[in-house]
């Protein structure tokens, strides 16, 4: 065991790097697995399952004069997390950091650039985590999400299905999450227009919006809808950029979403280890051999789903 005696963290700099990053509405990976902050890098926690914890079993009993109520006899069990250090460093010249000071401050610019790319791979572990259909069950949409059905795909009764199917394991779900390839298509679909409109079906400027398709399911418990938008490249390193999309058609996901403590409910949470600073932390350090300065972006995490009961997906047959 050594101290790193060489590295500062940079508040100063990851206060850019945060503001920057909340800028960027691409990203969705830290509201849909939100960050729980733990003391221990890997730890057990206790788990109450309907089926060991009797979580929906009615059996109270009625009682005979002097007699005793029925028992019921629960068991819980458990399940572990461990996180992983995780980061990317970019090394700067000191006389390019001279040289460039007129135009823009290169530690608070490659800060940001180095963090978008720490923020992208979570962003990708993320989406592969909900768009996993061994995990959440995923059931066919009504009518196949294909441009020549715009007028028959019916994503109001997909939603309202899928909102029933984890009514049906006892969760009640707040969150519809899509990529934007969906998202851009179910918006035109004559179906969901008119689910929006109304009592307004002559009023042909309406704007499908996120916001827009929240409201509409908002009497069913649906409180964000939230598109995934991030790309990135799939190139190797020294190829033409080629440009992907992290979040995928084939599925949409619907299902509850909360932050704090496992209690309060929710299919997963990013565990963030407190010993290692917080979900993104960003440092300096100086290279005097090399008269060099290295910016790394840094966390200690692992992204968990706690309850896959807790959402579904459906398949869109997309194309």
């Amino acid at each position: 065991m050594s101290p790193n005696t060489g590295s500062t963290i940079r508040g100063d700099i990851n206060t850019v790097v945060e503001e920057a990053a909340q800028a960027d509405k691409f990203f969705i990976g830290a509201q849909v697995l939100p960050p729980l902050p733990q003391d221990l890098k890997s730890g057990t926690y206790p788990k109450l399952t309907k089926t060991e914890g009797a979580l929906l079993k009615p059996g109270s009993t009625v009682r005979a004069p002097k007699g005793s109520y029925g028992e019921i006899d629960r068991t819980w069990t458990t399940d572990t997390y461990d996180t992983v250090d995780r980061g990317l460093a970019e090394v700067m010249d000191v006389t390019e950091i001279k040289d460039t000071a007129r135009f823009f401050d290169m530690e608070s610019i490659t800060a940001k650039l180095v963090l978008r790319a720490v923020m992208l791979d979570h962003e990708i572990r993320v989406a592969a985590l909900i768009n996993n259909a061994s995990t959440f069950a995923a059931t066919a949409a009504a009518v196949a999400y294909t441009q020549a059905l715009i007028a028959t795909i019916n994503f109001p009764l997909d939603v309202i299905d899928a909102i029933e199917r984890v009514a049906d394991n006892g969760e009640e779900a707040n969150t519809i999450i899509m990529s934007i390839n969906v998202f851009n298509r179910v918006r035109q679909s004559t179906l969901l227009q008119n689910f929006i409109r109304g009592n307004r079906p002559s009023d042909s400027t309406l704007n499908v919006t996120p916001s827009a398709v929240q409201q509409a399911f908002a009497e069913n418990g649906i409180t964000q809808v939230l598109v995934g938008r991030a790309r990135y490249d799939s190139a190797k390193k020294g190829q033409a950029f080629a440009s992907a999309k992290v979040w995928g058609d084939t599925y949409f996901w619907v299902g509850r979403v909360a932050s704090g403590d496992f209690f309060n409910g929710g299919a997963g949470r990013t565990i963030v280890w407190n010993a290692e600073g917080g979900l993104w932390v960003t440092e300096t350090m100086p290279l005097p051999e090399r008269r060099s300065i290295k910016v790394v972006v840094r966390q200690n995490t692992t992204e968990k789903i706690v309850n896959a009961a807790a959402g579904t997906q459906v398949t869109t047959s997309f194309s």
